[in-house]
Parts: structure tokens; C-alpha cells; sequence
């Protein structure tokens, strides 16, 4: 057998390392939700979710540069022309700590005029906020000219390293909070703590830059306007899909907090938290698909790109079904077991908000079609209808039916979107029917759903968990019986060798797998 290309060692240690950040992530999520809000007072962490959520729009300065650094430094690097790609790095160095400044300077502006005068925010609770705001904001502006060095080792396709250092923070990032709240200290003692843990992280991610990197030079004289100039070509329509995203989903809390208070935010926030849980645990793969839909698009492999989309969005969709089976069948039980019967608001909006990332999923294989095969265009221009839609309805709808409405407000330009216009436009790009696409892809989950929807209401009924582990343990179970049956009847034959084929190329790759393998000398004698 031959050996595994480095490409394809870098895709697997990164999906896995990709995968345990995640699951660091959620096992801390689980953990240290309740502990903080229960030391924090739901007021106090709904006021820190709130103005969290203003930061969130200053990210939007990025302007889609990060994407457009790797791509232009990766084709650099393939080129074998350091010299180009160190200058790009150089020159984007300049541009972030302008825009660094930038975002300084607005954000002075919204602590200095507009905490003070948001709606619902008692007179303590304003010199809080714009405390929390200057942490924040602070280390948005050093964060913005380090992102170089993430994009460097990106570019050369060492996931994992920049993983490793994710996972390091972000445990560091628990233990802090642990500490900080269990020796009675409060929410701005927490603030700074977890924003000096992130800047110091910044040294980390240059480190891994350096380690992938080993050219790395870094020089502010190397500044070229016109690499600005091509970057900004290709990152402008990703910065409108960042706008799109950020109305859409992170402008619920501050429309919450203005209409109905900072307790509010913290009970949608749950929600959100569990309703973003399910993508992350499905989309893992999505971001791998587009440099291979890029190079299909590039020589006009059309069958190559058919047959992308239909195994990506089938493997999306297998996953996130089944996933949101097990949310939508223990919601209750797990919210009022983890967070209490205070929170039990939750359950609706986690409804509504896990049945639009089923979509949402599902989607991320169209859209890197769209994207991949220059039809960016029209994706930039659904997005920030989606947005305004999702921003409308949630106005109109939060007076009448709160944060439900609000998650229905999210959900309904999403479905409407993805499914009316982008899977259409997807699909015809590929010279691939609706029919055809939708018997592909679909078949699969909605056999493995009819059983796993079964055994969910059974358990339900005869054995309601009553602890966090029974509610994973028959949570699992539901998972196990609809993989399970999707496998075996949801899959025809030719599919389910193909992916088991697959599978069992993973595994030849692994770095397990290499580490058991026999050693062979120069003379091709096992030693």
C-alpha cells in the first residue's frame, strides 16, 4: 500500500482534531452553563450574552480577508514563491491593525452612546456593560492583525495545529471560569480573566504559524496596495454572506434584550446554545468540500461536481436527521434537567430552531457549489434577503409571541431561502433534477427517521430519563437504531459499499493505523 499523501494525513488529523474541539466544546457548554448562570444570576449572564452580541458586528470588519489571505497565500505556496506569500502575510498585517483601530474607535462609540441609552438596561447595569464592551472590544482590535497567522497555517493545510491550540484554550478557557465564579468573584472579574487568557492565546497561534511556516517573515515595509486590491475582489462577496449571517442569527439577542429584557436573552440563549450544538455535531465536513468543488468547477468536471453535492448533502443530511430526532425527543427532559424548570422557555424556540438547522445542514454542500462554480453572486444577494426577512419577522413576531417568536422569525427565511431559490439554482447548475436530487439524498433519512421516532416515543412512554446520563444513554440508542437503519435500508448496495470503501480508507490513513503498520527497511525487509 502506498504511503498517505500529506493532503490527505492533513484532512484527516484536522477533521479529528476538528471534531474533539467540538466535543471539548460541548462538554464544556454542558458543564459550566449552568454553574455560571446559577453563579451569575440570569440577569447578569443574559447582560453578558446581550452585549457579547454588539462585538459580534465588529467582527463584520474582517470584510471577508481571512478567506481570501489563504487563498491567495495557498496559491503562492503551491507556486513554490515564498517571497509572494510572506508578502501578502506583510501586507495584511498593515490592514488588519487599521482596521484594529477602526474597531477600537467604534466601539468607544457604543460605549460612550448607545449603552447608555439602550432600552431595558437598569442604571447599574450600564457601567457593566460598557465595561464588559471595552474588554471585549479590546481584544477584538489585537485579534484583528494576528489573524495572519492562523490564515499562514491554514494555507498550508496544518488544521490540526491551529485545532490543538483551540483545544488548549479553550480548556484553560473552563478551568478560569471554574475558579473565578467558585471563589465568589463576578461577571466583570470573569470578563477580564477569559479576554487576557484569549490575547495570550494570540502568541499561540503565531507559534503554530512559525511551526507550519518555517519562512514566516513578517515584514510591515513589504505592504503592497495592489495584493489589498485582489484580495478584496474575491473576499467582498463572503463579507456580504458575513453580514447576512451576523443579522441573521446574532441580532436575535439584542432584539430580545430591547423587547423583553436581559433574562430573556439568557433563556434564548440555551436554546440557541443546543440549536448550535446540533450543526456543529453535522457540518464539520462542510468547509472541507469547497477547495475540492473549486478544482471540479475549475476544469468543468461536472460529473465530479454531481456527485459531490449528492454524497454531501446525503451524508449531511443522515447526520443532522438523526441529531435533531434525539434534540427534538429529549429537549425537555435534557433543558429542565440541565438548566431547571426556570428555563423551560427554551423548549419551543429549540423546536422551531433545530428543525432550520436540519436546512441549514443540509445546505452547506449547495452553497459550496454556488460559491465553488462562480455563483457567489446570487448566494452574497439571498443571504442579506434572508437576513433583513428573518430581522423583519422577528420584530413583528417578538411582541406577540416573544422568544418563540423570534425563533420563528430565524427559521422561516432560512427554510424559504435555501429551498426556493439556492437548492434549485444548485441543482441547475449541475444539470441535475430536483426529483433526481431529492430521491438521492433524501430517501435514506427519512427510512432511518420512521423507527428512530418510534423508539424515541417507546422510551418516552415507558422509561422517561430522569438524569443527564439517561437521557445521552437513550439518546444514543435512538442514534444507534437510525444509523442503523439508514444503513441497511435507507442506502442502496452500491452506496453503502462505496461509503464503506471510503470509510476503510480513513482508517488506512490514520495515524493509528500508520503507527501499527510494519516498517520496511531501504532493502524492503519488515523490521
Amino acid at each position: 500500500m502506498t504511503a498517505p499523501s500529506a493532503p490527505a494525513m492533513n484532512l484527516v488529523t484536522g477533521t479529528a482534531s476538528r471534531y474533539l474541539l467540538l466535543a471539548v466544546n460541548i462538554a464544556l457548554g454542558l458543564v459550566l452553563l449552568p454553574f455560571t448562570v446559577r453563579h451569575l444570576g440570569v440577569a447578569e449572564y443574559g447582560l453578558w450574552m446581550m452585549v457579547a452580541s454588539m462585538t459580534y458586528y465588529f467582527q463584520l470588519l474582517d470584510l471577508g480577508y481571512g478567506s481570501g489571505i489563504v487563498r491567495h497565500v495557498a496559491e503562492a505556496d503551491a507556486r513554490r514563491d515564498v517571497a509572494l506569500a510572506n508578502q501578502v502575510l506583510s501586507t495584511f498585517v498593515v490592514v488588519y491593525a487599521g482596521i484594529g483601530v477602526v474597531a477600537a474607535i467604534g466601539i468607544a462609540g457604543v460605549i460612550a452612546l448607545a449603552i447608555p441609552r439602550f432600552p431595558n438596561l437598569l442604571p447599574d447595569q450600564i457601567f457593566r456593560a460598557q465595561v464588559i464592551l471595552a474588554l471585549l472590544g479590546l481584544r477584538i482590535a489585537i485579534g484583528f492583525p494576528m489573524t495572519v497567522f492562523g490564515a499562514a497555517t491554514t494555507a498550508r493545510q496544518r488544521f490540526a495545529l491551529n485545532n490543538a491550540v483551540a483545544i488548549a484554550v479553550a480548556l484553560l478557557n473552563g478551568a478560569i471560569t471554574y475558579l473565578v465564579l467558585s471563589t465568589g468573584h463576578g461577571l466583570l472579574t470573569l470578563v477580564a480573566s477569559t479576554t487576557a487568557l484569549a490575547i495570550a492565546s494570540y502568541g499561540a497561534y503565531a507559534w503554530t504559524a512559525r511551526r507550519a511556516f518555517p519562512e514566516l517573515r513578517i515584514r510591515p515595509s513589504s505592504f503592497n496596495p495592489k495584493l489589498v486590491r485582489d484580495v478584496t475582489t474575491f473576499s467582498m462577496y463572503l463579507f456580504v454572506i458575513d453580514i447576512a449571517i451576523q443579522i441573521g442569527f446574532n441580532l436575535d439577542n439584542l432584539v430580545i434584550g430591547a423587547a423583553l429584557g436581559t433574562s430573556a436573552v439568557a433563556v434564548y440563549a440555551v436554546a440557541m446554545r443546543l440549536a448550535d450544538y446540533q450543526r456543529q455535531m453535522c457540518n464539520q465536513f462542510n468547509g472541507l468540500l469547497f477547495p475540492v468543488i473549486v478544482r471540479f468547477g475549475a476544469v468543468g468536471d461536472t460529473d465530479s461536481l454531481r456527485s459531490t453535492l449528492v454524497d454531501g448533502t446525503r451524508i449531511a443530511l443522515t447526520l443532522v436527521v438523526g441529531v435533531t430526532i434525539c434534540v427534538i425527543a429529549f429537549a425537555d427532559s435534557l433543558i429542565g434537567r440541565w438548566m431547571g424548570p426556570g428555563f423551560n422557555g427554551s423548549i419551543a424556540p429549540l423546536y422551531v430552531l433545530a428543525i432550520a438547522g436540519i436546512v441549514l445542514v443540509g445546505q452547506g454542500p449547495l452553497g459550496n457549489v454556488l460559491l465553488g462554480t462562480g455563483r457567489h453572486r446570487l448566494v452574497a444577494f439571498v443571504s442579506i434577503g434572508e437576513a433583513v426577512a428573518n430581522l423583519i419577522l422577528s420584530l413583528v413576531l417578538v411582541r406577540r409571541f416573544g422568544i418563540l417568536g423570534v425563533a420563528i422569525g430565524t427559521a422561516v427565511p432560512v427554510v424559504l431561502a435555501n429551498l426556493v431559490i439556492l437548492l434549485p439554482a444548485a441543482c441547475r447548475q449541475i444539470d441535475l433534477s430536483l426529483s433526481s436530487f431529492g430521491r438521492a439524498v433524501a430517501i435514506g433519512p427519512l427510512i432511518g427517521s420512521i423507527p428512530a421516532i418510534a423508539v424515541a416515543a417507546a422510551l418516552r412512554a415507558a422509561a422517561p430519563p430522569v438524569t443527564l446520563w439517561a437521557i445521552f444513554l437513550e439518546g444514543a440508542l435512538v442514534g444507534a437504531v437510525y444509523l442503523a437503519t439508514v444503513c441497511l435500508f435507507g442506502f442502496d448496495s452500491g452506496v453503502r459499499t462505496r461509503y464503506l470503501a471510503h470509510f476503510r480508507q480513513l482508517i488506512a490513513v490514520s495515524p493509528f493505523a500508520r503507527s501499527r503498520a510494519p516498517r520496511v527497511s531501504s532493502a524492503g525487509v519488515q523490521v
